[in-house]
């Protein structure tokens, strides 16, 4: 996904394990495009797909690590592919 997704997560307690995930909900009907560092409409939305999530890489693991680093979602690539088995968001190089 470009721009990369960065996140740094506060206040998780450190012993207890936790799962990330990212969820994308479209904010409304239109199609957006990044183009000189910031999001432009480039016409209307495809019809909504079926929600789908995808779970960090390093999960589980305790609050102590997520809290001891940024957590990147980078390798994330956003589809319109329905027979994408991982719906409209999905890993790709793992």
């Amino acid at each position: 996904m470009f721009p990369p997704f960065k996140v740094r997560c506060t206040g998780l307690d450190k012993k207890a394990k936790y799962i990330l995930l990212m969820d994308i909900v479209a904010a409304d009907d239109c199609r957006y495009k990044f183009h000189n560092s910031r999001w432009m409409v480039a016409g209307k939305a495809d019809p909504e797909m079926p929600k789908r999530m995808y779970i960090h890489p390093d999960s589980p693991a305790t609050g102590e690590q997520w809290m001891s680093k940024v957590v990147t979602f980078h390798k994330l690539k956003l589809t319109n592919n329905i027979s994408d088995k991982h719906g409209f968001v999905s890993d790709y190089y793992y």
